[in-house]
């Protein structure tokens, strides 16, 4: 009975194509960050792998990408004179916004940058007396959520609004705040450090359009991410609490904003969520038994599960991290193909 139970929950899970979005010329890594609703991708593409994944953002040689079925992958370039670049934000207008350095500064000294769809870069500058922003989303109205350095050296969360930039502000006692997605509604979310320990200490947030809310932990936890939102406004992130082992767990927080753990993969011990759809179909990455990082999907009725069981056998692929989901639940992130990392598309 067991069994047959299985082979029907297996037969019913949704199963995915694979395309390999590739890299740029001269490179060997790559990852997709975030995809629209056309299926267009946006990501980095690198020379190099640090720690173990791409586009670390801290070597030169790295360049934001757009990917289209039609035109294939295409380099978005820098400022000028500047070496490094991250896409991490495109709505379905294919507004991208990201990141790049700047000339004559340090490779890790960003600003917050958004290519037009003709491809032009604007740089969308930093709150007064700051020295770096990043933008990490773009809404359908345009309007971009992210970060700055204030002059005191303290990072708050950003708005930019027809490329003027808004302080929003922190919770309480917070040293570093990050605007890390928005939906169509202009709710924004994120999380805000309050120290790096040990233990490191920080809680997600949401900002509603006036004021920030802390999003809490699971119960007993001292760190919480939010980093995805949808329209009707569940958010996903991590969490740690009593019952997670001192490791972080992939949650959910749904339209009341009240807290699901979502669990790990089949014998692994922390798992994140990354993105979310319309749907509640929620994308990220865990670990296995033999702590390996996998790709995961995971919905209300089958759980959590490894991407990889849902792609052909054979492929030669395996799926780390999958970092964003559209409303047609197609699925980008990076894994590993021919030893490097390359960005993926997963269709339904």
């Amino acid at each position: 009975m067991a069994f047959v139970l299985a082979a029907a929950a297996l037969a019913t899970a949704q199963t995915y194509t694979i395309t390999d979005i590739g890299v740029l010329k001269g490179d060997n890594e790559s990852s997709g960050f975030w995809i629209n609703n056309l299926g267009e991708v946006v990501g980095c593409s690198d020379t190099q792998t640090v720690q173990g994944y791409p586009c670390t953002g801290l070597v030169a040689g790295q360049h934001a990408f757009s990917w289209t079925k039609s035109g294939g992958i295409k380099d978005l370039g820098t400022l000028s004179g500047a070496t490094v670049s991250g896409a991490i934000g495109l709505n379905d207008s294919g507004t991208v916004v990201g990141y790049s350095n700047v000339k004559g500064q340090p490779a890790t000294n960003f600003v917050a940058v958004q290519w037009s769809t003709t491809g032009a870069i604007t740089s969308l500058g930093t709150l007064w007396g700051g020295s770096s922003s990043a933008a990490f989303e773009i809404n359908s109205a345009g309007v971009v959520a992210g970060d700055s350095f204030l002059s005191s050296g303290v990072v708050n969360a950003t708005s930019w609004t027809s490329k003027k930039i808004k302080n929003l502000g922190a919770l309480s006692k917070a040293i570093f705040t990050a605007g890390l997605d928005i939906n169509d509604n202009g709710y924004i979310v994120g999380e805000s450090v309050f120290g790096y320990g040990p233990p490191f200490t920080s809680h997600g947030f949401l900002w509603n359009g006036s004021t920030m809310k802390d999003l809490g932990t699971l119960t007993g936890g001292v760190t919480s991410v939010a980093n995805s939102i949808n329209t009707s406004g569940v958010i996903v992130g991590q969490s740690d609490g009593t019952s997670t082992g001192g490791h972080w767990h992939a949650v959910l927080w749904n339209t009341s904003d009240k807290i699901q753990d979502l669990g790990v993969l089949p014998g692994g011990t922390y798992s994140i969520a990354f993105g979310v759809n319309d749907s509640s179909v929620v994308v990220g990455y865990g670990n296995l038994s033999n702590n390996a990082a996998r790709a995961m999907v995971w919905t209300s009725t089958g759980g959590m599960k490894d991407l990889n069981s849902l792609i052909p056998a054979g492929s030669g692929w395996v799926l780390i991290n999958a970092n964003a989901i559209n409303n047609v639940g197609q699925i980008t992130g990076y894994g590993t193909k021919g030893g490097h990392n390359h960005a993926f598309l997963l269709t339904p």
